[in-house]
């Protein structure tokens, strides 16, 4: 069994690799940070973490290694960039999906949809996160409990609105968040059947804010 698993993560490795190489042709190349960081997030989500070398990704990138050195000054190095950069994207997304000017029902909704495309197009960042790294332990769960205490101070403060207006039953907010932080999370990686992403946004949003006792019928259900 560790043999195949093994194969099967040197085989994403090699899929990674391949891909890599036809979008090198077809598209202008972005900045070299990025290129970087892309690649070593398809490699790290694909395959263990002791499979992964600075040269291979490096080639993926398309730099030399010198180049990734001066980015990064090894592979653990990389890794947490990695994660970082991803972590703040997400909280980026949380926060510009919001207008402050608008009910606080809808700042929910806004907030969970958010979170939700965020994490269904971007489902190797959140393999990444999900998965546990021994040899980066200490590091990793630093930056991932600071990402965790962001978010929940995000929908917690829009819970605790919206009890103050009414508009939500009473509950323990913090509680509230983690649980929906969660199910945004569990869905969007374990949940397999089939149909359109904008569905599977629609009805976990909606079973979502009828847990908390805000949830009118959306514009789409109204038709």
């Amino acid at each position: 069994m560790k043999r195949n698993a093994a194969a099967l993560g040197a085989q994403r490795l090699e899929d990674v690799d391949a891909s890599s190489s036809r979008e090198s042709t077809r598209s202008p190349q972005p900045p070299k940070r990025e290129r970087i960081l892309a690649a070593g997030l398809a490699l790290f989500s694909n395959g263990p973490y002791q499979a992964v070398t600075m040269d291979r990704v490096a080639q993926v990138a398309g730099v030399a290694k010198g180049t990734l050195y001066l980015y990064f000054e090894s592979k653990e190095a990389l890794y947490l960039g990695i994660v970082r950069d991803g972590l703040e994207s997400i909280v980026s997304s949380f926060q510009a999906s919001v207008d402050p000017a608008s009910d606080v029902v809808e700042r929910m909704r806004r907030g969970i949809e958010a979170g939700v495309a965020f994490y269904g197009g971007r489902r190797d960042l959140l393999r990444l996160i999900m998965t546990e790294e021994p040899r980066v332990g200490e590091a990793r769960l630093k930056l991932v409990e600071e990402w965790r205490e962001r978010g929940l101070r995000f929908f917690s403060s829009l819970i605790d609105e919206g009890i103050r207006e009414g508009k939500f039953a009473p509950v323990d907010s913090r509680l509230a968040a983690l649980a929906l932080i969660g199910s945004m999370r569990s869905v969007m990686l374990d949940y397999t059947a089939q149909g359109p992403l904008d569905g599977v946004t629609r009805d976990l949003t909606e079973l979502i804010l009828r847990g908390l006792g805000g949830a009118p019928a959306s514009p789409a259900q109204a038709k």
